[in-house]
């Protein structure tokens, strides 16, 4: 079957470009002397979390226990702030598989007894994170099974990345001396990884959208076009305003995300088009030249995570034709 026949909007995966990328960043951590523990929000699909297992990751990251459970791997990463109401599960989960969690609070430390945990420090993103060398002792010493340091570099640029190596430097060493040992300095993105080097403390990174990339990869120059392996395939089925055309994905296909730099809902493949606009069910785009009512185009999403989430199913195969497709197993798993 031809992709381009099946019923929009639907989300296809080239199988070649995905396999490319999930080889490329596993051979790209050996060189940079980090292990590669992808983070599986972005795809919620155990048969592609497999494919990463297979080439070498040393296990998965998670940001929601659901996650961790429909999707495999023998050791998980949980890295969000949990609450103490999720400890139960978080037990139920240790039981069967090895876990660690990354934690930024004394109080949550203080109930992971047993559970190996890592202390997340802020680099400068000011999202979550201890803020101090001083405050990351304090939960050091509140954690039962100390294992190193967590962080998460985003989007930060060189001298983003040289500022978070100084505050990464400080930390192990008010650590070492107080007779911690980081073990583990977990970091990176798929921004950021190709900067891993210039934190050298960096024993394991966690990127995520490498598997698909996204247009806001492609600015972020982490990509180009034919890296992104997964597209949504949509109709025009409106023309009746001139200079748009309307397309069969809203917000409820591609997500609300923009992307970071055009402010841009997707890419449209091989057009001069601009996706501006969105309502549920409708993609408005402006056009350069004419659209036909019924055609179908393709578009990379802004921010691919979030589409996925959007979605049952995800059709993958290889040179434009349809070989099969995956169930997005962790869709809607946000607790």
């Amino acid at each position: 079957m031809d992709a381009l026949d099946l019923d929009t909007p639907a989300l296809y995966v080239d199988l070649d470009v995905l396999e490319n990328n999930i080889a490329r960043m596993q051979e790209q951590c050996r060189g940079w002397g980090v292990d590669l523990r992808p983070h599986v929000k972005t795809h919620k699909i155990p048969e592609i979390a497999q494919m990463q297992l297979d080439a070498g990751a040393i296990g998965i990251t998670v940001a929601k226990l659901g996650e961790a459970k429909v999707l495999p791997g023998d050791d998980v990463l949980v890295a969000y702030p949990l609450v103490r109401a999720k400890v139960p599960r978080l037990r139920e989960l240790a039981k069967k598989r090895r876990v660690k969690v990354a934690v930024d609070s004394v109080e949550v430390a203080r109930g992971l007894q047993g559970i190996e945990t890592l202390v997340e420090i802020d680099v400068g993103v000011g999202r979550t994170g201890a803020q101090s060398p001083e405050q990351a002792v304090d939960i050091a010493k509140a954690c039962s099974d100390f294992q190193g340091i967590f962080y998460w570099p985003s989007w930060l640029d060189e001298a983003g990345f040289q500022a978070a190596c100084v505050k990464i430097d400080a930390v192990i060493d008010a650590l070492s001396a107080t007779g911690f040992e980081a073990k583990i300095v977990s970091g990176g993105s798929t921004p950021g990884a190709a900067k891993t080097p210039l934190i050298p403390q960096t024993t394991e990174i966690r990127p995520g959208t490498y598997v698909f990339y996204d247009v806001s990869s492609i600015e972020a120059k982490a990509c180009v076009e034919a890296d992104c392996a997964l597209r949504v395939l949509t109709t025009v089925v409106s023309t009746s305003v001139p200079g748009q055309c309307v397309i069969d994905a809203g917000s409820k296909t591609l997500s609300s995300d923009l992307a970071v730099v055009s402010g841009t809902y997707g890419r449209v493949v091989g057009r001069k088009w601009t996706v501006r606009k969105l309502n549920e069910e409708h993609g408005y785009v402006e056009i350069d030249g004419p659209a036909l009512i019924g055609e179908k185009v393709w578009v990379v999403p802004s921010h691919v995570c979030p589409t996925v989430n959007l979605h049952d199913e995800v059709w993958y195969g290889r040179g434009g034709q349809v070989e099969g497709s995956w169930k997005v197993a962790a869709r809607g798993r946000v607790r």
